[in-house]
């Protein structure tokens, strides 16, 4: 006979494997047989990112469970909620399983490489953008020092910015201000600040679709690869992602209509866009 108090042990224990199973990292094969596939997404651009994402999962046969996170730097924590840029470390959120992808059209970078691997999407240029009244006084990179930007915290045009500030801006820093990148827009276009920097995407739909006193000024730093961020260990899903993605880069695919609707030109105009802008 179970008494009580062996049926309440039973009852903890069930609660127990549950939870480790739900904050468990998993493999393709372990998605496709829970029939979701978790997404985390960050930054002011989370409804493009659900909607490409929501694509993916449904191509793998599963429905999309999309959390959204209250800050970019989310993405990349450690278990102490913290992003060391040096250390080597799965993010937390991956570590656990909560999230099996970050479909955030991230730029590629070495730190980022430290913690996670990566589905290339597109190449882009970081993109300064000013108000219209200031394109005679902000034509080139030098023109930014001493200047007042807005930018959001973790991206890697706050680090570009930052990183200029200790070097060749050293004598006339950047005045940077932390913002989302919908308010950095709207500072620029209002004459707040004098200028932020986004990827070449995001700055042709702002300056075509949101903004009326804003313009695309020009291009700094690298070209990047942007794409989509995995654990280490999930080969299998990255190769799905490489083999989704090449399928989404043709005329009137799935993503073209998103990206025509979210980011106001389709993935293949943009990236005849950027491929004519770097001469490839």
């Amino acid at each position: 006979m179970i008494t009580k108090k062996l049926w309440i042990t039973i009852i903890c224990l069930c609660f127990f494997h549950l939870s480790i199973a739900s904050t468990y990292a998993r493999s393709l094969e372990e998605i496709k047989k829970s029939g979701e596939l978790r997404l985390c997404v960050a930054g002011s651009s989370y409804e493009l990112y659900t909607r490409t994402g929501t694509a993916f999962a449904e191509s793998l046969g599963v429905k999309a469970n999309v959390k959204k996170l209250e800050a970019w730097d989310n993405l990349f924590y450690n278990k102490d909620g913290v992003v060391d840029k040096e250390a080597v470390y799965t993010p937390y959120l991956m570590e656990t399983g909560e999230c099996d992808c970050y479909p955030n059209d991230i730029v590629i970078n070495e730190w980022r490489m430290k913690k996670m691997d990566f589905a290339a999407l597109f190449k882009t240029r970081m993109t300064v953008v000013i108000n219209k009244d200031n394109q005679n006084n902000i034509k080139s990179e030098v023109d930014l020092k001493g200047k007042r930007a807005a930018v959001m915290k973790g991206t890697s045009y706050h680090t570009w910015m930052e990183e200029k500030n200790k070097k060749d801006f050293s004598d006339k820093p950047i005045l940077i201000t932390l913002m989302s990148t919908d308010e950095s827009m709207n500072a620029v276009d209002s004459k707040t600040v004098d200028f932020t920097i986004i990827g070449a995407d995001g700055a042709l739909n702002w300056t075509r679709n949101k903004v009326k006193n804003s313009m695309v000024g020009f291009f700094v730093g690298p070209v990047n690869q942007v794409g989509w961020g995995f654990r280490k260990d999930d080969k299998e899903l990255i190769e799905a992602a490489k083999i989704f993605f090449d399928s989404q880069r043709k005329l009137n695919s799935k993503f073209d209509l998103i990206w025509k609707e979210k980011v106001g030109i389709s993935l293949s105009e943009f990236n005849l866009f950027i491929t004519s802008l770097l001469g490839e």
